[in-house]
């Protein structure tokens, strides 16, 4: 439990981390250029099969974050499984997203499966910080 004087001291410690990386110039900034923003990839038929797929950003640009969004194909309905993401995260130079999900879609009444088909999405950004030290 903290007591009042270490309550007080934390509260003092974050306003001097915020004011010493957001205040006076002295801070680098994050990104200079274009601010974030998303990009989306085709729809990969058939993409929710477990393997990585990856999306690159822009050249110059990195990945600061990304998702995916499944989709049953025509004619077709999800099956009654959660989607199984087996990864979501940058790529080792951090310039693309990387998913691997799994997701069956259904056919008919005999329930004919394959797996659904998926859209990458990325936030990227340029920048000077970007995760892979540029």
């Amino acid at each position: 439990m903290f007591s009042r004087t270490g309550l007080v001291m934390s509260v003092v410690a974050g306003i001097a981390l915020i004011a010493a990386t957001s205040g006076g110039g002295s801070a680098a900034p994050l990104h200079t250029g274009r601010p974030p923003h998303t990009i989306t990839g085709p729809v990969i038929e058939g993409g929710a099969d477990g393997k990585p797929h990856l999306l690159r950003c822009p050249s110059a640009e990195w990945a600061y974050g990304g998702g995916f969004t499944v989709s049953p194909g025509a004619g077709r309905q999800f099956g009654p499984q959660a989607t199984d993401v087996l990864e979501s995260h940058p790529n080792e130079n951090g310039t693309g997203w990387i998913v691997a999900v799994r997701k069956e879609h259904w056919r008919g009444v005999l329930g004919q499966s394959a797996p659904a088909n998926l859209t990458l999405h990325a936030v990227c950004t340029e920048g000077q910080d970007g995760p892979h030290g540029g």
